[in-house]
């Protein structure tokens, strides 16, 4: 275990600078916010004791993302309801099994080098430490629900490698709260991505942009505020709600029209819970809502329909 008792240093450069192979674990309560924020101490009660915030980092490239995508920073921080502060830290680096050489704009974008991975664990084993640790924190058997923002990690990265892989996970990651949901009901903005969201909710990005660990304390810290703000939690998604997505390998179905993506550029097209890059409509129908775009499934077709429900509008 790591002491993160020396303030000077974050955890993820404990981690990067000594290259651990072992997870690293942080016990020391961290409150979420600078003593000159404006805020009182007072938090709605919520349904569960805990959350269990996460933010994988994955191989990437530049144009399109190698596959399979695979997680290579496994890290979460365990938040409480009742006082709002990040009371344990828990990061390991994983090492990818499919494509194992990262790539230089993967290294560039998250800060991981390819000695980290290297050294790093398996998915496998990573979950089973993730596992272990909630349990000897004592929140496995507690009512706690893991948060994201976005539906990305637990929606597609963590279930498709899971299932690409054939690795059983624990079941607390078939539902999770997308903190985007709740961050737009408190504040109302329009989309944004997650440093934006922690600019705009009048908080100071800490870390490393893309440093899991870091995200997913930032993340932390949004929820911990929403939280102060009166909002009482729900689950938003879970892979229940897509029974019909069994994807095993890359489904690339050929639709009968070439794919368009009314100028947008590829990094900005997500990925649907097939795995692959969604499809780009746009409403035609006379209306409030015409001219509009969303997003869809990418293996849609006119004589199947769509292999999973992924839905997301476009940002104008």
């Amino acid at each position: 275990m790591i002491s993160l008792e020396n303030k000077d240093i974050t955890p993820g450069q404990l981690n990067a600078a000594h290259g651990y192979t072992h997870p690293f674990y942080g016990f020391q309560p961290v409150n979420m916010f600078p003593q000159t924020y404006a805020y009182d101490h007072h938090y709605q009660s919520q349904d569960f004791e805990y959350f269990v915030v996460m933010d994988f980092e994955a191989t990437c490239d530049k144009d399109r993302p190698p596959f399979p995508q695979e997680i290579i920073e496994f890290p979460s921080v365990i938040v409480s309801s009742a006082t709002g502060q990040l009371e344990a830290c828990f990061q390991t680096y994983v090492r990818p099994t499919c494509n194992r050489i990262l790539t230089d704009f993967c290294k560039d974008l998250t800060g991981i080098q390819q000695v980290q991975v290297d050294r790093g664990v398996t998915l496998n084993e990573a979950l089973l430490s993730h596992d272990q640790w909630l349990e000897k924190s004592g929140i496995k058997n507690t009512n706690f629900a893991v948060v994201t923002w976005s539906d990305w990690d637990c929606g597609v990265m963590l279930e498709s490698e899971c299932r690409y892989k054939n690795i059983q996970k624990p079941p607390y990651f078939n539902r999770w709260i997308n903190l985007k949901v709740p961050f737009h009901e408190v504040f109302g903005m329009e989309r944004c991505n997650l440093k934006q969201a922690v600019e705009k909710a009048g908080l100071a990005w800490e870390g490393r942009l893309h440093c899991g660990l870091d995200d997913a304390k930032n993340t932390a810290r949004l929820l911990a505020l929403i939280m102060q703000r009166g909002f009482k939690l729900s689950i938003t998604n879970s892979l229940n709600a897509f029974p019909n997505w069994t994807p095993q390998k890359p489904l690339f179905v050929p639709s009968q029209h070439p794919q368009r993506h009314y100028g947008l550029p590829s990094s900005r097209i997500p990925c649907c819970y097939c795995g692959v890059k969604s499809g780009i409509e746009m409403i035609t129908k006379p209306g409030p809502m015409h001219g509009s775009m969303f997003f869809r499934c990418g293996n849609w077709t006119a004589a199947t329909g769509s292999r999973c429900g992924y839905f997301d509008w476009a940002s104008s």
